[in-house]
């Protein structure tokens, strides 16, 4: 088993209630789980490899879920501007790093379920 795969399985229930297939879910659930963990180019590239396996549907709602910010490198970004600006407000932002993680991922989460509610 590959970590992708290992991610796609976890991220597979949030999958299905955003309106991927079940047959699809944990190969979107991996590409999505890859962002997250690294970032939207290499998720990109790993989603243009599998595009003809996949249904227009579920091309459409994995591809709004990784045009976000919504992955460790963009929270140590934001972390790391805010510190740059006032060292006392860059420590609080720190502490807060894996809460705005899962709360950018939600937003994405229910951007990508809003696209696939219109396509």
């Amino acid at each position: 088993m590959t970590l992708q795969q290992i991610l796609g399985y976890i991220l597979a229930p949030i999958g299905i209630l955003m309106g991927i297939s079940p047959s699809e879910v944990v190969q979107a659930g991996g590409i999505m789980g890859t962002k997250i963990i690294t970032n939207e180019f290499v998720a990109m590239g790993e989603l243009q490899a599998v595009m003809g396996e996949l249904s227009e549907k579920t091309v459409g709602i994995v591809s709004v879920f990784l045009t976000s910010f919504a992955n460790f490198a963009s929270i140590g970004i934001i972390a790391g501007t805010v510190q740059g600006i006032s060292a006392e407000k860059g420590a609080k932002v720190s502490r807060f790093g894996m809460k705005l993680l899962i709360g950018a991922t939600l937003a994405s989460i229910l951007s990508a379920t809003i696209a696939g509610l219109f396509l």
